[in-house]
């Protein structure tokens, strides 16, 4: 299938790909453990990834801030070895003869669920990602915001607890650090209990009531407060939240959600939704990067090839029609009907 490309997920525990094809979705998918051992052992686990898959180009998702020009990472919190400055397309591109574009993996959940999934009828979106971290994106005018270096949406990085505990961005008391799976596993474990994933959070506190829930509580409270505050900033009030540990905000929606209503004179109502396209939404969204689109043919006006800041340069996250994708008619500013 020449037209299919490979969007691949780096998270911090786990890689997620999918071989995508514009005229029939996803053709395969899979995932493999994200190796622990450095930056180099990631490098070279893509590059077998991609050149297992027979396609000429392939996005990359990354947890973390990228250089101007998108090219290599410049700060990448959650995984362990020296991340700073490694031309990562450059090296896989090398290794592997296909065409490779990064992209922040908050943002590439964003496309995927504006142009695909939850998000598909509304041009106002805030977007939180719920993984190892915590990550985000805001969408305007049917727009994700990128600036240089992918860096708008780090929800994950905005202190929630001026007496926190160190981040690995370099902070103290960012979301991620109360609410990121890692965070909660350590939580649990401080307190006396007993948890070796993120998920198992999540099962002791279906089971019973009692320290698992506390935990996921203080973590809603703090991923409510943090929202509020994004919401009274940009007054987007529609609200999509996925990831591998999205499950775990059903037990934190009743703190978000007192959070928010504290707010709701100045903000009115937030629809919080969960979002359509499961754990494969950073993938999917990273093969959108790199899917051809004939709207754009000439060199320079690739819509995939700008940051939207604000200049005024664009990047609509629009590419090709896929079956069933209604692009801008109908969509909304405001607000779903039907809730998460």
């Amino acid at each position: 299938m020449s037209d299919a490309v490979l969007g691949v997920d780096i998270g911090g525990t786990r890689i997620k790909w999918v071989r995508w094809s514009p005229a029939s979705g996803i053709v395969d998918e899979g995932e493999r453990e994200t190796p622990q051992s450095g930056s180099q052992d990631v490098v070279s686990a893509v590059a077998a990834l991609i050149r297992s898959v027979p396609v000429e180009a392939a996005g990359v998702a990354v947890p973390g801030h990228l250089s101007t020009d998108r090219s290599a990472v410049r700060l990448l919190p959650n995984l362990p070895g020296e991340w700073s400055g490694l031309r990562l397309a450059e090296k896989l591109s090398a290794r592997t003869g296909a065409r490779v574009r990064l992209v922040n993996d908050a943002r590439a959940f964003a496309l995927a669920e504006l142009r695909l999934g939850a998000a598909r009828e509304y041009d106002d979106v805030l977007f939180v990602t719920m993984g190892t971290g915590i990550g985000g994106a805001l969408a305007l005018n049917g727009r994700i915001l990128h600036a240089r270096g992918d860096v708008v949406g780090e929800l994950g990085h905005m202190i929630c607890r001026s007496d926190g505990l160190p981040c690995g961005c370099g902070a103290y008391g960012c979301l991620e650090t109360v609410a990121g799976g890692r965070a909660l596993v350590a939580r649990v474990r401080a307190g006396g209990g007993h948890a070796e994933t993120p998920q198992d959070v999540v099962r002791a506190a279906i089971d019973r009531d009692g320290l698992e829930r506390t935990v996921l509580a203080e973590a809603g409270q703090a991923l409510g407060t943090t929202l509020s505050n994004v919401i009274a900033y940009t007054g987007v009030t529609s609200i999509v939240i996925g990831g591998g540990v999205a499950p775990a905000f059903a037990f934190m929606r009743p703190a978000v959600e007192a959070q928010l209503a504290g707010r709701a004179r100045l903000v009115g109502p937030v629809d919080l939704r969960f979002a359509q396209l499961g754990a494969r939404a950073g993938a999917i969204g990273a093969a959108l990067l790199v899917t051809p689109t004939s709207a754009s043919p000439t060199p320079g006006d690739n819509r995939y090839e700008h940051d939207l800041d604000l200049s005024g340069t664009e990047d609509t996250g629009r590419g090709p029609a896929v079956p069933g994708d209604s692009h801008r008619a109908g969509r909304r500013p405001g607000r779903a009907v039907d809730r998460a």
